[in-house]
């Protein structure tokens, strides 16, 4: 059977990233199109080929269909290709090419390349009943953007619900939220989208996504998302993600769920499960408001791993070229299904790179210009090129573990008992009341119990409004978690910058010792909460006995952080480095103290 090839271009009055970020979205293309749900198998792999996935659909809802599907190719902002070979139905061959072009004056001009080779006559019929109607419905999805006055990709239309909404269960729902501590326009925000949005954005809602949606800070977005889920307006779930291909692997509606090891078969690599790395949050509508899923479509597309900036199949014995995106750090080499990574640094001598049976030709290229890949394997491999530190574009378990909120609301939301789950970065607090003894000495056990109390509640403002949260209190002493040791220092510094307002308040003279440390830690299950242990845990209670009152005691590693670094670059702190012994800790440690000038504490309590 002959091949037919159509080649569709127009120009569009918006610039080559939206038009990007709208045709490399695929899932959502796909939905809004009216192309078929698909089914995907693990990646196999035959001979030295690259790997596929299975693909099963039924034309029109009837006539069932499947093919191979091979890794999408791209380079973002350029250009994507995906292949298909049918295994059964009247084609044989298809294949994609969408790419996009400046035009001058914030127009893009946008080229579609459709190849088909039909498998018998009745393929032809294929290619006209539904092949190229698909592809020039492409197109119109561009045509019905412009045409909605979106100004966002996140905007792009979408398909309507599947089914009726219980609008006056999304009214009264909405009603309780609003009595929540949250800001009314965030809760009308929700209303809107949850009653407006099409069904795969409403069953799969990803806080980052719609904080941007609603150009909103994410904190504050994640909190109206877990008041909203109290409230019955969603529900909550954990994906379990792989590190390296950002495919979702599991997805739990608890985190007493969760399994200490999971398998991603395209990377064939098993991974410990860990929270800020391979656990993410995510929320759905809740079927009383209206039912819907999240249908798959595609499974390869560039926005659904949007960390990978390019991704091409080099064939064995052959090159490929990389073009290296503007001013995109932490990025690297990655081989999938083998694994094998290679590091781009500027101060790195090659250029290029040599990849065979036994891995790259080298641990680092420079990437300031082109870089130029040679397969010298025995098999056609793919090559992506992504960035190292994606989960910065997710809202992990770490993070949401450590806010007051979530530990306030879904107290029940632990881990099975005896389950351990590792986080590599996380921030421990631990304050000191210097002198409490004294102060049950003097006042009574009922009056000093109360003054305790109430510190308790001045040292928790400031922590969750920090981001972080108070994992326990231990006697006059809390521990408190965060997830950037930049929310912590900025904790410890307001708490120790207005104590002098507060002490006047209370008309007592209460001295604090303030002790932060950041690193790994193991998250358990604690006597029906979360609680945290291991090295990092221990350190910050040591580095807190070293403090003398009224000061705050970090690590090195704390201050050499930008961020860090940033907030103590002030005249009204003093900074002290000084090692000490730490009992039960070999070796000294490398500590700063901190102490806040006079004038700054007069100038807190002023303001």
């Amino acid at each position: 059977m002959k091949p037919k090839t159509y080649v569709l271009e127009k120009e569009y009055a918006v610039d080559r990233k939206t038009a990007w970020q709208l045709l490399a979205d695929n899932n959502r293309m796909n939905l809004y199109i009216g192309l078929f749900p698909v089914s995907f198998s693990p990646a196999k792999q035959d001979g030295a080929e690259v790997f596929y996935r299975e693909a099963y659909a039924k034309v029109l809802g009837l006539v069932p269909i499947s093919w191979q599907e091979f890794p999408f190719q791209w380079q973002e902002n350029d250009s994507y290709t995906v292949e298909r070979r049918y295994l059964t139905g009247p084609l044989k061959h298809y294949t994609l090419k969408v790419e996009v072009f400046d035009s001058g004056n914030k127009a893009t001009r946008v080229k579609l390349s459709a190849d088909f080779v039909p498998l018998n006559p009745l393929g032809y019929g294929a290619i006209w009943a539904t092949g190229l109607p698909s592809v020039k419905k492409i197109m119109r999805y561009l045509d019905d953007y412009l045409a909605s006055g979106a100004t966002d990709p996140l905007e792009a239309p979408q398909k309507p619900a599947t089914v009726k909404i219980n609008l006056l269960e999304l009214d009264r729902l909405s009603a309780l939220l609003a009595k929540s501590p949250v800001d009314s326009s965030y809760v009308e925000r929700l209303h809107r989208y949850l009653a407006g949005k099409g069904d795969h954005d409403v069953a799969q809602i990803e806080p980052i996504q719609l904080a941007k949606l609603w150009n909103a800070d994410l904190d504050d977005t994640l909190r109206v998302l877990l008041y909203a889920t109290k409230a019955g307006l969603l529900n909550l779930g954990w994906n379990v993600i792989c590190p390296n291909c950002r495919v979702s692997k599991v997805e739990h509606s608890s985190l007493s769920q969760l399994e200490q090891e999971f398998h991603c078969d395209l990377c064939g690599v098993n991974y410990d499960a860990n929270f800020d790395q391979f656990v993410e949050l995510n929320f759905s509508v809740h079927p009383s408001i209206r039912q819907a899923y999240a249908e798959v479509y595609c499974i390869g597309g560039p926005m659904i791993t949007p960390h990978v900036k390019a991704q091409q199949v080099i064939q064995q014995g052959r090159t490929a070229r990389f073009v290296m995106p503007e001013g995109e750090g932490a990025l690297r080499f990655r081989v999938l299904q083998a694994n094998d990574r290679v590091a781009i640094d500027k101060n790195a001598e090659a250029d290029s790179l040599d990849y065979s049976d036994g891995g790259w030709s080298q641990d680092s290229v420079s990437g300031f210009s082109d870089v130029v890949i040679t397969n010298s394997s025995s098999a056609d491999i793919v090559v992506a090129l992504e960035h190292a530190d994606w989960n910065k574009q997710a809202v992990t378990a770490a993070k949401v573990t450590a806010m007051q909120e979530f530990r306030d609301l879904f107290s029940s939301e632990v881990l099975s008992p005896g389950q351990k789950i590792g986080i590599d970065h996380v921030t421990i607090l631990f304050t000191d009341l210097k002198g409490s003894t004294l102060l049950y000495e003097t006042m009574g056990d009922s009056n000093a119990y109360g003054q305790v109390r109430n510190h308790f509640d001045f040292l928790t403002g400031h922590i969750v409004r920090n981001s972080g949260s108070v994992v326990k209190t231990i006697g006059d002493a809390v521990m408190a978690i965060f997830n950037k040791p930049e929310d912590g220092l900025k904790a410890a510094l307001g708490i120790q910058k207005n104590l002098a307002a507060f002490n006047d308040t209370t008309n007592e003279d209460l001295v604090l010792r303030l002790g932060l440390y950041s690193g790994a830690a193991i998250a358990v299950n604690s006597n029906d909460r979360l609680d945290y242990f291991g090295r990092t845990v221990n350190l910050a209670a040591r580095i807190q006995g070293q403090g003398e009152g009224n000061d705050i005691v970090i690590s090195r590693e704390i201050l050499a952080q930008p961020m860090s670094a940033e907030l103590l670059a002030s005249t009204d702190i003093e900074l002290e480095e000084f090692s000490a012994a730490l009992k039960g800790i070999d070796g000294a440690v490398e500590l700063v103290r901190i102490r806040l000038r006079e004038e700054s504490i007069v100038e807190e309590q002023a303001g």
